[in-house]
This record gives structure tokens, sequence and C-alpha cells, in this order.
């Protein structure tokens, strides 16, 4: 034996041995599979599995890394290949009620909203629908749409566009469009809390509602300029139950105006879920005779799809 082979033989000797992972039991496997498509059920087992048999440690590790990112691979493929119509998911909501008695009164809400999420877009659209009656006479009679586009710059960061028309009679507003661009921010990020802020400059045209007899001097619509200021907050408290914030503000010379609405949400079963929730309109120079503040408070059945 030569000296460089004596020393080569000192060193392999002399060296750590390397541990070699042992490969999945089958039946460990099997279950790492079979929980491929939920996430959340994929982390639960591959830490137990972890624990069980932590001689696999590294095979477990590295399959269920290889299936991350063949999920990865595949929302991308997916998402890179849908058309403007689709991906959208959505939530319908209805609520309403009848009283008699005294007073008789009836009152129906319905809502709408519709999501999509593409690489570098998040659209969002919504629609609202308030009708109540009292003894026969309207008391109450509010539509809203509006739709909020969002393009994202990084992975916080994006440009907001938002258009919205709206029409609430006993606001005194009979119909108003709005249209803003700025820029917004994903402050918070986690699994279970989102949280965005944006801010824009906005355009405003308002119609608001003619008395029976108008006045020549008092001018009934109104074009102006401004600032929009938005937040988003959800919050899923549990797999069952989420609270959300949405407020949206408006300033200009004209007036200022502010909406908010804070829902829980509660699953029933599948698809259909509980409902609550409250809605604050405030105007700093609402029409002659109308309040600055309304309140609306809902509960209501949803159906997601």
């Amino acid at each position: 034996m030569n000296r460089l082979t004596a020393v080569a033989l000192l060193a392999a000797l002399a060296a750590p041995a390397v541990a070699v992972a042992e490969p999945i039991p089958a039946g460990v496997a099997a279950m790492i599979e079979a929980a491929a498509k939920d996430p959340a059920k994929l982390k639960v087992v591959a830490d137990i599995a972890r624990q069980t048999n932590p001689a696999s440690a590294a095979e477990i590790d590295a399959r269920v890394a290889e299936i991350a990112a063949a999920a990865e691979a595949a929302r991308v493929e997916t998402l890179s290949s849908q058309t403007f119509l689709e991906g959208w998911t959505g939530q319908g909501e209805a609520g309403g009620f009848v009283s008699t008695g005294n007073a008789e009164e009836s009152g129906l809400a319905l809502g709408l909203g519709l999501t999509k999420e593409s690489l570098r877009w998040r659209h969002r659209l919504d629609a609202v629908a308030d009708y109540r009656e009292t003894d026969g006479v309207k008391t109450k009679e509010r539509y809203f749409a509006g739709y909020e586009g969002n393009y994202k710059i990084t992975d916080r960061l994006y440009a907001v566009g938002a258009l919205s028309w709206e029409k609430d009679v006993f606001a005194g507003i009979d119909r108003r469009f709005a249209e803003s661009l700025g820029l917004g921010y994903r402050v918070i990020d986690r699994k279970t809390l989102h949280l965005d802020v944006d801010a824009s400059v906005a355009a405003r045209q308002t119609e608001y509602v003619r008395p029976a007899v108008s006045v020549p001097e008092i001018s009934y619509s109104e074009s102006t300029i401004g600032a929009r200021l938005g937040g988003r907050l959800v919050w899923d408290i549990n797999e069952n139950t989420s609270l959300s914030e949405v407020a949206v503000a408006y300033f200009d010379d004209r007036s200022n105006s502010l909406e908010s609405t804070t829902a829980l949400t509660t699953r029933l079963t599948g698809s259909l879920a509980a409902r609550f929730s409250v809605n604050v309109r405030y105007e700093s120079d609402p029409p002659l005779g109308r309040e600055q503040t309304d309140t609306t408070t809902r509960a209501s059945l949803v159906y997601s799809f």
C-alpha cells in the first residue's frame, strides 16, 4: 500500500458517517398522497409522519416539497391560461323580514360579490339592493354596484382602479358615479389575516333628488375632484367563522363621504353561511332635510359558489 492510498484510507475512517434517510413506509406515503390536495391536511399529516418516523424525515420533507412545487406550477399554469370570464368565485346574500300588528313592515336586502385572482390582477365586483316599506309606504330604497381592479406591482404593492354607481332616494341621491385611480398596499399578509389600504385621486358626479317644486337658484347636480381612501380587513377567526371590515372615504371641496361595512360570517353547512352586518354611511353636507348618518343592520343567509 503506497503512502497516498494509506492517507486516503485513514481520512475515510476518520470522517463521520453520513446518515442515509430511510424510505418512507408505504402506509405513511399513502397518507401523504391522500392529503396532497389539501395544504392544511398535508401539513398535519407530514408533521405526524416526521414524529413517528424520524429516520425518514428527510425523505418526507423532500416529498412534501415536491407536492408543493407541483401544486404551485399547476396554479400558475391555470391562472396563466384563464380568460377574463373564467376563474370567478362569489357569494350571494339574501335577507328580509315581514312584521304585522300596529305597523306592517316588510323589507328585502340582496347582495352579490364576485372575485377573481390571477397572476397579476385581482378583480372585485359588488352589488347591493336594500328596500323597505312601512304601512305600504317606501321608507328605504338604495342600490349600489361597484368594481375594483388591483394590478400587482410587487407581492404587496398594487395599482388600484375603482368605479361605482349608487342610488339612494332617502339620502337625497338620485344617482352618483365615482371613478378613482391610485396605489394600494397589503399591510398584513398572513394565512388567516389580510389588511389592504389604498389612496387614489377620485372624481364624482352626483345628481340629487329634485323636490316636487324645484328651486331655480339651487343646482341639483355637481361634479367634483378629490381623494379616495380605502381599507379592507379579512380575518378568518377559525375554519367556520370570519370577520371583515370594508371602509371607503371620499374627500373633496364640496362634501366628504364615508361608508363602512362590518360583517361577521359563520358557515352553517357546505356552501351556506349566516351573516350579521352593520353598514354605516356618512355625508358631511347632505341635501336639505336629510340626516348626515344612515345605519343599516342586516341578518342574512349567504351562499358561496
